[in-house]
């Protein structure tokens, strides 16, 4: 078969063999489970980023952060709408969850902080990028389900999001690096 012939070839649409309602229930029943830890992750990553911007002095990072805290607020709308495709609710009780573990997550940082030595906002961006690998990773998941389900509305929303926290994890990793010392060695806060 000649090149030209073989892109014109078009794929199979999805089939699911052996799907009964009750299995496709309890898979959107499990996918449900899922979001809601898109739903905690990414609510607890908006609330440290917000936390983070309120800390750091420097103008440029908390500009940035200021920035990234919007940009998560955004996502964490966007989550809704992955339930909407799935057709089920946001849980309330997921988004108290998110909002523990960011509070968790403040009090982890202080202590690491202090027994490494570090200062200031380092230790809440460091923090930071660590919520921000959890949330990327979930939504990640997300849009995997939505391939596995044949529902590309997931993938829709999900895509862009991951590839936005991946371009924001690295600045964070390089503002975290660019300050270790300055926190550490200096005492010196951002």
């Amino acid at each position: 078969m000649s090149p030209t012939k073989a892109s014109t070839i078009q794929a199979p649409n999805p089939i699911f063999l052996e799907l009964d309602e009750t299995t496709w229930n309890l898979f959107l029943d499990r996918a449900e489970s899922w979001m809601g830890n898109v739903l905690m992750l990414q609510r607890k990553f908006r609330e440290q980023a917000e936390a983070t911007a309120d800390t750091v002095h420097e103008p440029h990072i908390k500009t940035y952060l200021s920035s990234i805290a919007e940009t998560a607020k955004e996502h964490e709308r966007k989550v809704d709408g992955l339930y909407g495709v799935i057709g089920r609710e946001p849980s309330s009780a997921r988004k108290l969850g998110g909002t523990l573990m960011s509070k968790g997550s403040e009090a982890l940082a202080e202590l690491e902080g202090f027994m490494g030595g570090a200062v200031g906002a380092w230790k809440d961006i460091r923090m930071l990028l660590i919520a921000n690998l959890d949330s990327m990773g979930a939504f990640a998941v997300a849009e995997q389900l939505g391939l596995a389900l044949g529902m590309p509305n997931i993938v829709d929303i999900t895509f862009p999001i991951v590839h936005e926290k991946s371009t924001q994890h690295l600045l964070l990793q390089e503002y975290m690096l660019d300050m270790a010392s300055v926190s550490i060695l200096y005492k010196a806060s951002i």
